[in-house]
């Protein structure tokens, strides 16, 4: 009777150690970035080695990715319509359509030309810092080309054990260069000789995240197009329209 009440005691212990540790394995570490898109607008990331969630504030459409094969599903959750595709395939060509088309031709006549490892701390984010410049001569500054872009300095980070994968999807969902490292920061001059932030990360938290996080809706209606997910949102529409008529008169 002694010997029993004596392994009792023992496994007692071990057993409260072990419902303990249950919950953690139901969750992971990762991290939430806030983020600012001159395209996009703001956006909440949510990152991990498991996978990756965008969440565009003001509309209703999130971009998931997750381990292990890192598929783009990209869904809106008030139209309840999905898109499904590889990360390869994937163009970024949701929000603001014709004004992520002229934002992204604006890097065509840019090149990397300089990388400095460990150059700068952004949210708390080591980043590595590459410079793009001008190929060939600088047009000349007219009205009509005066918002192109002379050079860029792009920040960063491998920190986050995201796979390649991965940070060209949301590279393209922001329509700024494919350079190596997570987007944190994008710094761009024009012929102007006007300085601003194409993308600027506000904040970096370390958390830990439901394993559920990273699911994909289930009873969604596929489309054909990731365009087809962003015109079904009334929010992103009427983005468009303002940033279409800030460029070219009222909408």
């Amino acid at each position: 009777m002694v010997l029993l009440t004596k392994v009792s005691l023992m496994v007692a212990p071990i057993c409260w150690c072990l419902s303990m540790s249950l919950p953690v394995a139901a969750s992971e570490f990762g991290f939430i970035l806030s983020q600012k898109s001159g395209v996009c607008g703001k956006a909440e990331i949510y990152v991990s080695s498991k996978g990756l969630k965008l969440v565009q504030r003001n509309t209703s459409c999130v971009l998931v990715m997750k381990a292990p094969d890192w598929k783009v599903n990209y869904f809106n959750t008030n139209s309840k319509v999905l898109y499904e595709t590889d990360a390869k395939k994937w163009q970024g060509k949701s929000p603001g359509y014709i004004a992520d088309l002229m934002s992204d031709s604006r890097f065509l006549a840019l090149a990397p030309q300089k990388t400095t490892t460990n150059a700068k701390s952004i949210a708390g984010l080591h980043c590595n810092e590459t410079q793009l410049v001008r190929i060939g001569a600088l047009p000349p500054k007219t009205k009509r080309n005066e918002d192109e872009l002379k050079s860029a300095t792009y920040y960063g980070t491998s920190a986050l054990s995201v796979p390649d994968q991965a940070v060209r999807v949301v590279q393209r969902f922001y329509r700024i260069p494919t350079i190596k490292g997570f987007p944190v920061k994008l710094d761009i001059s024009d012929l102007r000789g006007h300085n601003q932030n194409e993308l600027y990360t506000s904040s970096c938290v370390k958390s830990v995240f439901s394993s559920s996080i990273f699911n994909v809706p289930t009873g969604y209606k596929k489309v054909p197009a990731e365009e087809a997910v962003a015109a079904s949102d009334q929010g992103l529409l009427q983005d468009m329209s303002t940033d279409l008529g800030g460029k070219f008169g009222p909408p």
